[in-house]
């Protein structure tokens, strides 16, 4: 279960790199998000930024899929020029830590709706724990550390996991994903 197969490590490779793309684009995006509703009511954006750690841990379905995926997108993102700079990689590793414990609690056997949420939810806890130490987070006010980390959680919750969840069930369907474990449970759950 724990050995890696070339075009396991493909798609990864693939789908990090795509995600990595993706959040220099979210990141760019967020500088005038945040001119509209303000540095904490902007934080619904963050899921995003979270979900190639559920995108491929549900494809893969392997221990450190979940890490890898999160670390390497987020070197996309710095290599590619994030405004975020060195910390674009520091704070992937803390949300891929979180998205990794999530899916290590239920033993790396269990991806449905729950756990991909769940995992986007300790990817926000990964990022709290960043913010807090490195970003300064520890100096605002509680209302607003409670606002900016409940809005990260639910964000994580929809942007990251549910939606890692829709965009793969889309893809199993049109039988893309058939040689990887999401899609050999599809075909065990048809039978």
């Amino acid at each position: 279960m724990n050995s890696w197969k070339m075009k396991e490590i493909i798609v990864m490779m693939m789908l990090a790199v795509a995600c990595g793309v993706l959040y220099l684009g979210w990141s760019t995006l967020w500088l005038p998000i945040s001119a509209i509703f303000g540095p904490v009511g902007s934080n619904w954006m963050f899921g995003i930024w979270v979900i190639a750690s559920p995108l491929v841990a549900y494809i893969i379905q392997k221990p450190g899929a979940a890490l890898i995926a999160e670390v390497v997108a987020a070197a996309v993102e710095l290599f590619t020029g994030s405004h975020f700079g060195l910390s674009a990689l520091l704070i992937g590793f803390a949300q891929g830590i979180g998205a990794e414990i999530a899916f290590a609690v239920f033993g790396y056997r269990t991806f449905n709706t729950f756990t991909l949420m769940l995992s986007g939810v300790f990817a926000a806890v990964g990022s709290m724990v960043y913010s807090l130490i490195v970003n300064g987070f520890a100096y605002y006010t509680t209302t607003t550390l409670l606002l900016t980390f409940s809005l990260q959680l639910i964000s994580g919750a929809l942007l990251g996991g549910l939606l890692a969840k829709i965009i793969v069930d889309a893809l199993v369907k049109t039988g893309t994903l058939n040689g990887y474990a999401v899609g050999r449970q599809r075909k065990q759950r048809a039978a």
